[in-house]
């Protein structure tokens, strides 16, 4: 059995938890290095820098085990000195409205990832969950370019094919899908398929893998080999630099706020998301990926499935911040 070295990079490239001590405690004393935590869904732009006062708070209150992550310099900081770095990302562009100056302002508050889309179509760009995916707007591409310019990774996990390879093509810095898999694996309207895969990983993007059960093959029961060969062959296909893990963890939340995350405010209708039994509670997690600390046990796991310990160390972290520090 392979064992995790002190030094090694863990970074989960996305989770959306109602973080409290447990929780962060739970990834400490793992020794996560960092978490992409997403802050926004569907808030409007006020509601959206209230969170943001919320989560300052919350480094004041836990600043022993916890830091602010501005830059990647900040993340390396928070490894020597043993707190897990938190760094900001909005799962959607709802929180500039039409203001491409909002863009910095959430930057200099520490936002570093955007996401263009949360499935449904914006002014920005197409949602996967749309019929017909308009690509990326005259907006949209004034917004990436700005988001290029500051050092904002775009983050196209929730935007439609067409949506995708533009984005790619157009944005001068690599893109992220932070939280995704392959759709050779599970076909899911939220996951990639092999074309978007290559183009995105021929411009050096970057794709973190999801844990989320819509996401997996056998959704919950999905196994840990299950996902290792996944991991493998989308080696084959990608090479082993492109890729790390976007758990999409979503932890200590009531069943409502999963049918919150699908509908939002913007229908009056019950919209159920990719649950084909229309299920409105939050969908079973695998058994060996329930909480933060089980990134490190994923290493292990992927060295006992015969992934070398050298592509597994990339995969857990090190790909991601080699991604992030050549972005901010």
């Amino acid at each position: 059995m392979s064992k995790i070295s002190e030094d090694i990079i863990l970074i989960d490239g996305l989770e959306y938890c109602n973080w409290n001590r447990e929780l962060f405690d739970n990834a400490h004393q793992a020794g996560l290095t960092a978490i992409h935590a997403t802050l926004v869904y569907w808030e409007n732009t006020e509601e959206s820098f209230e969170k943001i006062r919320i989560w300052n708070n919350l480094f004041n209150e836990h600043n022993d085990i916890i830091v602010h992550a501005k830059t990647s310099n900040d993340i390396l900081k928070a490894k020597q000195d043993k707190k897990v770095a938190i760094i900001f990302g909005f799962q959607n562009s709802a929180p500039i409205a039409n203001d491409i100056f909002l863009v910095e302002k959430f930057f200099d508050k520490g936002l570093r990832f955007m996401q263009l889309t949360y499935n449904n179509q914006t002014p920005l760009a197409g949602g996967c969950f749309e019929p017909k995916d308009s690509g990326i707007s005259r907006f949209g591409k004034a917004v990436i370019e700005e988001m290029n310019r500051l050092g904002m990774i775009v983050d196209l996990s929730h935007a439609g094919k067409q949506t995708c390879i533009e984005a790619i093509e157009f944005s001068n810095k690599p893109v992220a899908i932070s939280h995704a898999n392959p759709t050779f694996f599970h076909k899911s309207i939220r996951n990639i398929d092999d074309d978007v895969l290559k183009q995105l990983a021929n411009k050096n993007g970057f794709i973190g893998l999801s844990l989320y059960p819509y996401h997996l093959k056998n959704l919950g029961e999905c196994t840990a080999e299950e996902f290792c060969s996944m991991i493998k062959e989308l080696i084959n296909l990608i090479g082993e630099d492109n890729i790390g893990i976007g758990s999409d963890l979503c932890l200590n939340w009531p069943d409502d706020v999963v049918m919150w995350m699908r509908n939002g405010k913007w229908t009056k209708k019950i919209d159920y998301g990719e649950s084909k039994d229309k299920n409105p509670k939050w969908p079973k997690l695998p058994s060996w990926y329930k909480q933060p600390s089980d990134l490190k046990n994923l290493f292990t796991t992927m060295c006992e499935n015969n992934i070398s310990e050298k592509v597994a160390t990339k995969i857990v972290g090190e790909n991601w911040f080699n991604f992030m520090k050549n972005q901010f």
